[in-house]
């Protein structure tokens, strides 16, 4: 199927779908490996046993590791599930399959570098860029960041030797 087929059969099922039609979307619990159940098992636990309200933060302290690697379990596979559906859906070949892949990981990777620095950030600097960010209006929106284009291997040819 050539790009421009795909692209009408999606504008076309796109019209018909109902954009009021609220879903939710659920991991099954039979995908998780028996050591990934056991402890988002304990995860639970704790949650059932203050259930209506949420664990005392000191409770959530205790039990950080078992927390965190929960997280960490559910960030994973919801990542692996698009990084395996997104290609499988929307690209036509195996070059388009490699361009989606390098975007998304480069990405996710400058994504988590950009968290680790406001991380480290002093409060003070965090809470006047937040501030800053909320006046902006910044907070509210997102935006197209400018790029480089991908480079072809004419391009890449004609600069080579040429200095950047």
């Amino acid at each position: 199927m050539k790009s421009w087929q795909l692209d009408r059969k999606v504008k076309g099922l796109s019209g018909k779908l109902d954009d009021s039609a609220k879903t939710e979307t659920r991991l099954d619990y039979n995908c998780f490996s028996e050591p990934e159940r056991k402890l988002l098992d304990k995860v639970q636990e704790i949650v059932d046993e203050y259930a209506p309200a949420s664990p005392p933060q000191d409770v959530i302290e205790k039990n950080a590791d078992l927390w965190y690697k929960g997280l960490e379990i559910f960030g994973r596979r919801t990542t692996e599930l698009f990084v395996e559906i997104m290609p499988a859906s929307l690209c036509c070949d195996e070059l388009e399959e490699w361009y989606f892949k390098i975007y998304f990981y480069n990405f996710l990777y400058d994504w988590l570098e950009s968290v680790q620095k406001v991380r480290e950030m002093p409060k003070e600097k965090r809470e006047a860029l937040i501030l800053e960010r909320r006046e902006m209006g910044l907070l509210d929106r997102v935006f197209r960041l400018h790029r480089s284009q991908p480079e072809t291997t004419k391009n890449q040819k004609i600069t080579e030797g040429k200095p950047h």
